[in-house]
């Protein structure tokens, strides 16, 4: 696997419709939609996709999701939210459970939000075989969220990844902190700092180095593939 291999979901699902790179599977790994959404999504498809599914209603609203029936959309990964500030770690096992009646194959992810008790969730999570969903509120908190998802061995997914810039700084971040916790310096990087050195060190990443950010950074999000896919063909990371 190279580091972009299935790395993009797309945010935008009327936008995939149209996306010239939906149709490059090397790319893209799904299409995230809205619970509610899913159906008109599934009608407008021509051809069979593979989707993230944003549950809208907590723990309980997973079997039901488990039982619909679809036609292109495939389910990939289904997300849900922690929805009781004052038992993070209960939620986890919750949704875990309720998880077990979606098929095998399908990933469950988990916003874990900010709030006593967070870290022991990433730890249940991590115990639970989920992988963590993390929105760029500020580049700082988002630092301090990936470090404590590299310590406890987490996987995770990254919201909001609109640029090459944040997809250099990024990937440069968890690079970093897979060697330890330096959540200063990670900070810096994904603020942009040293971005042509970053840019270029990736170029020269060898197969397992990009391994092994992939085995903790699953996937990102974005809004815009086609300015993504450009930039990286710019600066040649891809070819």
């Amino acid at each position: 696997m190279t580091l972009f291999d299935h790395f993009f979901d797309l945010t935008d699902p009327g936008a995939a419709l149209t996306d010239t790179a939906l149709t490059d599977t090397t790319l893209v790994n799904t299409v995230v939609v809205e619970d509610q959404q899913l159906a008109t999504l599934d009608r407008r498809l021509d051809r069979e996709t593979p989707v993230t599914v944003i549950n809208s209603t907590g723990a309980g609203g997973i079997p039901a999701l488990a039982r619909r029936t679809v036609n292109s959309c495939r389910v990939a990964a289904v997300q849900s939210s922690l929805r009781d500030p004052g038992d993070l770690v209960g939620n986890i096992a919750r949704i875990a459970a309720a998880a077990r009646e979606l098929d095998p194959g399908v990933t469950l992810l988990v916003g874990i939000p900010d709030g006593y008790g967070w870290q022991q969730a990433v730890e249940a999570a991590e115990a639970e075989e989920l992988v963590a969903v993390a929105g760029r509120i500020s580049d700082e908190g988002l630092a301090t969220r990936l470090s404590a998802f590299v310590e406890a061995d987490l996987g995770f997914v990254v919201d909001g990844v609109d640029t090459i810039a944040d997809l250099v700084g990024l990937a440069a971040a968890v690079d970093l902190l897979i060697d330890g916790p330096e959540i200063e310096a990670a900070t810096k990087l994904l603020g942009g700092a040293d971005h042509d050195q970053q840019l270029q060190a990736i170029k020269d990443w060898p197969v397992d180095r990009a391994g092994r950010v992939r085995r903790r950074l699953r996937s990102v999000r974005t809004r815009d593939l086609a300015g993504i896919t450009a930039g990286l063909t710019r600066s040649g990371l891809l070819t």
